[in-house]
């Protein structure tokens, strides 16, 4: 059976995080040249979100650095349930082409 280190996936994890907020941020911005100031206070409230995921990226830079987290290893099979093969290909710590929006994947 296949293992990968939990430090790995805690990487991949954080690496997903950023993409995950870089997308926020180009989508805010669309948002608020579409909606014009009138909007701003509305959506001001999407600012936690914003918090979240940055949260969630250190959380898991700083798990990834743990030094008892790098001993420990995971079955890789369960990694085979993520569907998107960009995302699971970054879970595994293994090489991925860019994403793009103009990239369909069916799942």
């Amino acid at each position: 059976m296949d293992q990968i280190k939990l430090a790995v996936l805690f990487q991949g994890m954080a690496q997903q995080w950023a993409q995950a907020i870089s997308s926020y941020t180009n989508a805010e911005t669309v948002m608020l040249d579409g909606c014009g100031q009138n909007a701003v206070g509305s959506l001001q409230g999407l600012d936690v979100l914003m918090q979240e995921l940055e949260q969630m990226n250190a959380l898991c830079l700083r798990l990834s650095r743990q030094s008892d987290v790098q001993h420990m290893t995971i079955a890789s099979h369960e990694l085979e349930q993520v569907t998107l093969e960009h995302l699971r290909g970054m879970l595994k710590g293994q090489p991925v082409a860019p994403f793009t929006a103009a990239d369909v994947e069916l799942f």
